[in-house]
């Protein structure tokens, strides 16, 4: 890879406004801050250096990284590319093939330059190594007999430390930017154009964790046409960090994890690799952007529990309408509309933090998004109007999820009846079928009722479902079907359950188990809460 020396403005490495579409950078003009070119290094008259060689491959092997000396035929083992070799070409002394091997390997070694030092074991730089160095554009300069080594490696080491310390600096400085852009909820674009400023060769874009384009910060076009969708398909899965190509475009990418789970990918998209100093930008680019979805999540965290207690509140009976609709509004709904609740059953491939955030967003159009948890299920107060349920299951669809249903009850327009919805909510994921979207009506519980309301009909399903727990409470003087019966009337939550019955938890977890023994089956796994609720409705009908 070549490179050619480009100006640059020492005085504002960060400063400036947002570029108008700037033409991209070739490969040749990029270069890393306050690099050492050999150009540079020869024009320091304290040294003394006279090219005399490959002329024509000055500044095109990039700058100098480091200075070795070695009076070896073959140092190209401990050599990584881009340093300055020294050398009195002691073992070489009267060796012309071999000093024309001996630059051949420097120059496909990466070696930027050669320094032959005047007068130490030969007088003059050989002819061969003249001719070869030409003929592999490969710089050759001579160093004054009086002039050490030293001088020059030194040169070359205090370079290299400026160099490293002002790379350091300015990653300081971009540190300190991203942070502001941050603190001032600039969102992931801002952050994503704070860095593109001082990577103009870059592309800069964020996927969420399914792939999905959250920010893209390229106004020279540099990833013109590679959608996020292409992305998504060639990033490494297994790994944090990853370096491919695409064509012509080569990606670094970063993946920024929530435990084991991606949470998204940051992608800088370039013609080349990324240099060393770019790197290092494009990690504060990466910490950026986790610090931005850090303080989303936190929001949206805080919003969760605001929801949490809220529906704990409702179901416990303590919360009444008035307290409900100064909840609500501090959430940003408006109570005086219809609503709805959906509760959402979470597979087991899809963790809760995830499915939690597409149904957020999918109801961000709609409304603020209220969403929390209930005894395991995830639930949602959402607008009647507008469709929630539909887009949310649109964005279930477009992540591939199987085995996610969501209930949904029917319109509300009485606070009082929010615990209602809830449980209707609830109770329609237990509909059989495979529609991803459950509705209470769809149970059909006037017609079920109408169906079975003459005297043996009632009788008979009573009998069914509860005829053996009636019996046992009329032969032992037990509980069992009041127990069931504020069981489901607090939405089967066994602490207000409980304490409706003053009698200890583990008291109502005996009964529930006691009933799951007579009827076969179990209150508590929620696959036959209809059945004991329909009983319970007949049986109380028949008390009367």
């Amino acid at each position: 890879m070549e490179h050619t020396r480009a100006e640059m403005s020492p005085t504002e490495p960060f400063g400036g406004q947002y570029p108008r579409a700037p033409s991209v950078p070739s490969t040749s003009e990029r270069r890393a801050p306050m690099a050492l070119w050999l150009t540079d290094l020869l024009a320091d008259p304290s040294l003394g250096a006279t090219m005399v060689a490959g002329h024509a491959g000055v500044d095109r092997h990039g700058p100098i990284r480091w200075a070795h000396i070695s009076e070896l035929a073959d140092p190209t083992p401990w050599l990584e590319g881009g340093e300055l070799l020294l050398t009195t070409a002691l073992g070489l002394k009267d060796r012309p093939d071999g000093q024309r091997d001996f630059v051949r390997r420097l120059a496909d070694a990466g070696v930027v330059a050669v320094g032959f030092a005047m007068g130490v074991s030969l007088p003059d730089v050989p002819d061969a190594m003249v001719a070869a160095c030409d003929e592999h554009e490969l710089p050759l300069f001579t160093v004054p007999y009086e002039i050490p080594f030293i001088a020059v490696t030194r040169r070359v080491a205090h370079h290299v430390f400026e160099e490293h310390y002002e790379t350091l600096r300015r990653a300081v400085d971009l540190h300190r930017q991203v942070l502001s852009t941050v603190v001032a909820e600039d969102g992931i674009e801002g952050v994503l154009a704070t860095v593109g400023r001082v990577m103009p060769t870059s592309a800069l874009i964020v996927l969420d964790f399914a792939g999905g384009e959250v920010a893209r910060w390229d106004p020279s076009g540099i990833a013109d046409g590679l959608a996020a969708r292409r992305l998504r398909e060639v990033m490494p899965q297994h790994r944090s960090r990853g370096e491919l190509r695409v064509g012509d475009r080569a990606i670094r990418s970063a993946k920024i994890l929530r435990g084991n789970h991606t949470e998204a990918i940051v992608a800088a998209v370039t013609t080349e690799p990324l240099l060393e100093h770019e790197e290092l930008l494009f990690e504060q680019g990466v910490a950026g952007v986790s610090l931005e979805l850090a303080r989303h999540r936190s929001v949206r965290d805080a919003n969760r529990a605001r929801v949490d207690e809220l529906l704990d509140e409702i179901m416990s009976g303590r919360a009444d309408s008035s307290f409900v609709a100064r909840a609500l509004r501090r959430l940003g709904l408006d109570p005086d509309t219809g609503f709805r609740v959906l509760a959402v059953r979470r597979p087991p491939d899809v963790t809760d933090h995830t499915l939690c955030t597409v149904i957020e967003d999918a109801l961000v159009p709609l409304s603020p998004p209220l969403v929390g948890h209930l005894d395991g299920v995830i639930h949602a107060i959402v607008p009647d109007e507008g469709g929630a349920a539909e887009l949310i299951a649109k964005a279930i669809q477009r992540h591939g999820w199987t085995g996610i249903r969501l209930g949904r009850s029917r319109t509300k327009t009485d606070l009082d009846a929010l615990r209602a919805a809830v449980r209707e909510a609830t109770v329609a994921l237990q509909l059989e079928g495979d529609d991803l979207i459950c509705d209470v009506e769809a149970l059909g519980m006037s017609g079920l009722l109408a169906g079975i309301r003459d005297d043996l009909g009632a009788s008979d399903f009573v009998t069914q479902v509860l005829g053996e727990v009636v019996d046992h409470d009329v032969r032992e003087s037990s509980q069992l079907v009041a127990t069931l019966r504020a069981y489901l009337a607090h939405g089967c939550r066994p602490g207000p359950a409980a304490d409706e019955l003053c009698i200890h938890r583990h008291t109502l977890t005996y009964r529930l188990e006691r009933v799951r023994d007579l009827t076969g089956r179990d209150p508590r796994s929620g696959a036959h809460l209809v059945e004991f609720g329909l009983a319970l409705a007949l049986l109380e009908r028949t008390e009367r």
